[in-house]
């Protein structure tokens, strides 16, 4: 055995120890169960990125059949509006239709990093034809331009109306409905990857200004959390990278950390109430639909792109504490810390979880090997212990493991893959899946 796969090996059998000892402890909620009363299996899928080698009816249908078999239910499309309004609904509705085809469930993660698809320019345009509304765009720290201003009204009009039409467009076609309390409920995602591309521009700093103020009351409260000499609330300028030192603090070498925590934690909320006010508008006519986050890192996890992700974004936790179902993104097993830490988050939410894993390219092992039995003991058996809902974050997107390789790929794009490691690859997940059907509760 080489390296890697020996070091995977001990982490993974690591894990396993740490589940053992106290996943029964957890109090969980059990799985998330379609009306069929299959356990909720996920995995990522996109029909409509794959030009050319993977844009035709029958190579679709042949991944969705074959996903289907290995024991996969539910579909995770990205980027809904900006697919939509490219082809109007022509590609949305092709998924569906597929999808339809072979048993498949979907999950619509309606829009990415709260509306940052809506981009100047042809697309900006076509919101404002679609939901009559002109949306403003906001800054980064530096000044240059970001994403929409996510807490200006037409956000929210452009979030209703487009989950709106949605739901009424395909309820009642292949979106996923699962059991809740006894009934059959619908469910929509309102964004992939909990985040805010910006927060920098004036009124942003203005509505800040007024949150620090709510939060220490006194500017002498606040010069003492953050080490500062401010005369004025407005006097608080997050572009003012010699305090809000983001760089650095990535680095946890900031000058003034709490300043930089206050300003992550005030997008983070930003992101919260926008999402929730857009989400009680559409219970008004659809009251009966179920809202999904997703959290592209496990909660307080150490990994550094995980890190670098809240800050460039804004993205802790609480972000998605406006949703039924939190959907983690995880880089791998969960720690004990990072359990704990999702565990926490349940316990004040009453959140359901649902944990996903990327596959890695270091997942080619033989069947017979034991690192290929304790990846499934570990990632089944976490998602059976600790989540309510198990899946994978790469079927079809990741030029590092191409678990859908196909022969008829550039070689560019093969990455050193041939069919026999895409077997191996797809073999493990399958093994996973079946085992988290056959042990969840």
């Amino acid at each position: 055995m080489t390296a890697r796969p020996m070091a995977l090996a001990l982490l993974l059998l690591g894990c396993t120890l740490i589940l053992a000892k106290a996943s029964r402890a957890n109090e969980r909620q059990g799985a998330l169960r379609l009306p069929t009363g299959e356990p909720l299996t996920c995995i990522y899928y996109f029909p409509h990125w794959w030009e050319p080698w993977k844009s035709s009816d029958d190579a679709i249908r042949a991944d969705l059949k074959r996903l289907r078999r290995t024991g996969f239910n539910t579909l995770l499309l990205d980027h809904e509006w900006s697919q939509a309004i490219d082809g109007n609904w022509k590609w949305l509705d092709r998924s569906v239709r597929l999808a339809r085809e072979s048993d498949m469930a979907i999950v619509p993660w309606l829009t990415i990093k709260t509306w940052s698809d809506i981009a100047p320019g042809h697309r900006h345009q076509l919101a404002r034809e679609w939901f009559g509304v002109d949306i403003p765009f906001g800054q980064h720290q530096d000044g240059s331009p970001a994403g929409p201003i996510i807490w200006d009204r037409s956000i929210r009009i452009a979030g209703v109306r487009y989950a709106r039409m949605y739901l009424e467009r395909y309820a009642d076609q292949a979106l996923l409905r699962l059991r809740w309390n006894g009934k059959d409920r619908p469910v929509i995602s309102l964004s992939v990857e909990s985040g805010w591309d910006g927060g920098f521009d004036d009124g942003s700093s203005e509505r800040f200004q007024r949150w620090c103020r709510r939060k220490y009351g006194s500017i002498g409260a606040l010069n003492r959390a953050w080490g500062t000499s401010l005369l004025r609330w407005d006097g608080i300028n997050p572009r003012d990278a010699s305090v809000f030192d983001y760089k650095r603090h990535g680095e946890s070498q900031a000058a003034h950390p709490q300043a930089v925590e206050d300003h992550v934690l005030f997008r983070s909320e930003t992101i919260r109430d926008v999402l929730g006010a857009i989400g009680k508008e559409i219970r008004r006519t659809h009251p009966d639909v179920l809202l999904m986050a997703e959290y592209p890192y496990q909660y307080e996890a150490e990994h550094p792109h995980a890190k670098a992700y809240r800050l460039q974004y804004g993205a802790d936790p609480i972000s998605c504490d406006w949703a039924d179902i939190v959907l983690i993104r995880a880089t791998g097993p969960l720690t004990e810390k990072e359990l704990a830490a999702m565990e926490r988050h349940r316990q004040r939410t009453g959140q359901r979880f649902i944990l996903t894993y990327r596959t890695y390219a270091d997942w080619d092992l033989s069947p017979s090997s034991d690192a290929f039995s304790a990846a499934v003991r570990t990632f089944a058996g976490q998602a059976a212990d600790w989540g309510s809902g198990f899946g994978f974050y790469s079927w079809n997107e990741m030029v590092d493991t191409h678990v859908a390789f196909s022969t008829a790929m550039p070689a560019t794009e093969q990455a050193g893959w041939t069919a026999e490691r895409s077997e191996r690859a797809i073999g493990l997940l399958a093994a996973m899946v079946q085992r988290y059907r056959a042990t969840t509760p």
